[in-house]
């Protein structure tokens, strides 16, 4: 399911237009954002949960040349299910 496709089913459910759906969702996900930005863990009860990781940096090689670089250290979004999801998905 793609973000139109749940925009579409939450509009088909609920009694609001699309463009209501629509901005509800993208006022979700960018409250998401900046509490992961921030360090903050995102967690929706029975459904998962999202914390922000720091990845170390690390050696690497490129499978061109053989050739070792240095991979810098970057924040990452680890997410983890909730029972009730792995329930339903299981």
């Amino acid at each position: 399911m793609n973000k139109q496709e749940l925009i579409s089913a939450v509009s088909s459910k609920t009694k609001y237009t699309k463009t209501e759906v629509s901005n509800v969702i993208d006022t979700c996900f960018d409250m998401m954002r900046g509490a992961l930005k921030k360090g903050e863990k995102v967690q929706m009860v029975n459904f998962g949960s999202w914390r922000r990781y720091k990845r170390k940096a690390r050696l690497g090689r490129n499978p061109k040349t053989g050739e070792r670089l240095q991979i810098p250290s970057r924040n990452i979004v680890k997410f983890s299910n909730g029972q009730e999801l792995l329930d339903t998905i299981n």
